[in-house]
């Protein structure tokens, strides 16, 4: 059951399998071929796409419409993502305004601690009223003691139920951003599978592009390139510290350095056979053919 004021869209069961049928295999292979046959696109136009500062570009009015369907489909996760989880990240936002004053109000309740710890001196012996002048100096460092210890526990029991207090929020604070990671995960998945089948039509379409181009041959090492990227919100360019809060550095520990023995100069190389003239040598330069390709496309 979803909470109280939370959407139905909460609630909606895992997508089915995204079924590519043979309806719409024929459909992309047939499209191929026609602009194949028509050479849509020119090998000329695919080199300058491939050099160009626009790889997002698509070189044909079926693929744009293909990747535009699969934004469309990506964005409809996202849309889902936010309003399922717009109740919880209020909450969110609340814990942690609670998690800031909870932290806030614990340096007072240390540093009464600190003070009531205090161990006494001469001016506390002193007798506070007429009573206590008829007393001794060991009675009265008795009952000084007593109150001190009186004041420890008190301060002891405030300090510990804040330090509690900040605890509880921290962890209703944990969970409530665990729940929101798990669903960005879900329409993180979601849209990686609506990739999987873009993908899929894509590769159907060059193949029978490249069948029946008359460059084809020249066209099939290129079209890698041409893949546009997935959506930041789907593959962040760093996944390790997207979701990560940043932590405090840590203070530098001094270590004393080694001692590094001397080693004696190395000695200069021996002219050998150039690695151009052997098989396995050759220019570091690749071709635009031979570079690797970027991460996480479609």
């Amino acid at each position: 059951m979803s909470r109280v004021g939370e959407p139905p869209e909460v609630e909606r069961e895992p997508a089915s399998p995204i079924t590519y049928g043979r309806r719409d295999q024929r459909a992309d292979r047939r499209t191929g071929r026609r602009d194949g046959r028509k050479r849509i696109p020119s090998l000329a136009e695919i080199t300058a796409l491939v050099h160009s500062n626009a790889p997002s570009q698509l070189p044909t009015p079926y693929l744009e419409m293909l990747f535009s369907r699969a934004r469309d489909m990506m964005e409809h996760e996202r849309l889902w993502y936010v309003t399922a989880t717009a109740a919880i990240r209020a909450e969110q936002a609340e814990l942690e305004s609670q998690v800031g004053g909870a932290r806030a109000a614990l340096e007072p309740a240390r540093a009464a601690l600190t003070e009531a710890r205090t161990e006494l001196t001469d001016a506390d012996l002193i007798a506070r009223h007429p009573a206590e002048e008829l007393r001794n100096e060991a009675f009265l460092r008795a009952r000084r003691q007593t109150e001190r210890g009186q004041r420890i526990a008190v301060a002891e029991a405030a300090y510990q139920r804040r330090i509690a207090e900040l605890h509880g929020l921290e962890d209703r604070f944990a969970g409530v951003a665990e729940t929101i990671q798990n669903r960005l995960s879900i329409a993180r998945m979601r849209a990686l599978r609506i990739s999987a089948y873009i993908s899929a039509r894509t590769a159907t379409y060059w193949e029978g592009l490249v069948l029946a181009h008359r460059d084809g041959k020249h066209l099939a090492p290129l079209l890698p390139h041409l893949s546009p990227r997935l959506p930041d919100w789907v593959v962040p360019a760093d996944p390790e510290l997207a979701d990560e809060p940043p932590s405090e550095p840590e203070p530098p520990v001094a270590e004393p350095e080694p001692a590094v023995a001397e080693s004696p100069a190395p000695e200069p190389p021996i002219a050998g056979p150039s690695t151009a003239d052997t098989p396995d040598g050759g220019s570091d330069d690749a071709s635009p053919q031979e570079q690797p390709l970027p991460a996480y496309r479609w």
